[in-house]
């Protein structure tokens, strides 16, 4: 079979793993503030992780003074804080502690399930549409609402991703643990071996996006697609992660 490069093909699919990136990684948070809302918490979003409070929290007096404590003293150390005003922040931060430390856990692993269920479900959706349109695929190729299905089940790719990340910074910064992520605390606090999650949802990952590259993508597209994957999700990281994510979700 003769490998085909297909240059404009090449920026087009570029463009869309680029936005797809910024995408699949606000969706995923987002999978986690649903989760949280559901339990009651408050949630704030951000370009690449999310925070929720128990219900009330942000508005309670005490927090608010931490939060006027934190500002007065911007980029120093507590240790150098003065004394009246590190006594007043362990105490109120104690007062918070008693109201709400309860509420902290309420749903917390459901939480955290919120972030990668919401991944895998957009990736399986993607896969129903393409199976139900199998028929059309193989007699009119793809069309837009396909293209579109093949970049969902690509969600697939996070569970891949997380893995090898987690690898790599292993290898070149070792700290003893080779996972990361969601799936990597999930399974600690379910006890079992912390790489279950990860290693099982990415094997799973790599089989759904080796059967989208090499029986969806049509062959004359397939090397143009995967140079296009790996060209549009770096740039892509590095476009959201680095330049538009802190100013649009800081």
């Amino acid at each position: 079979m003769k490998l085909e490069f297909k240059f404009k093909s090449f920026v087009i699919l570029s463009i869309c793993f680029i936005l797809f990136t910024a995408i699949g990684t606000v969706s995923h948070e987002y999978g986690h503030v649903i989760a949280a809302k559901a339990f009651g918490h408050s949630t704030v979003l951000h370009y690449g992780s999310m925070n929720y409070y128990p219900a009330g929290y942000l508005n309670d007096k005490d927090y608010q003074e931490l939060i006027n404590l934190k500002k007065k003293y911007v980029g120093v150390e507590k240790k150098n804080w003065k004394e009246l005003d590190l006594t007043e922040f362990k105490n109120r931060s104690q007062i918070l502690n008693n109201k709400y430390g309860t509420e902290w856990k309420k749903g917390s692993r459901w939480i955290r399930v919120g972030g990668p269920l919401q991944t895998i479900l957009t990736g399986i959706l993607g896969l129903v549409i393409l199976f139900f349109r199998k028929v059309q695929i193989r007699t009119n190729g793809l069309k837009p609402i396909d293209w579109l299905a093949v970049f969902l089940s690509l969600f697939w790719l996070r569970q891949v991703f997380n893995v090898l990340f987690s690898f790599g910074h292993e290898i070149l910064e070792p700290n003893g643990t080779w996972f990361s992520g969601d799936e990597y605390y999930l399974s600690k606090e379910l006890g079992i071996w912390s790489g279950s999650i990860s290693i099982a949802t990415a094997i799973v990952g790599s089989l759904i996006v080796g059967a989208v590259i090499f029986v969806i993508v049509p062959k004359n597209l397939r090397l143009t697609f995967i140079a296009s994957g790996i060209n549009g999700s770096l740039m892509g990281f590095i476009l959201w992660m680095e330049i538009l994510g802190p100013k649009l979700l800081p």
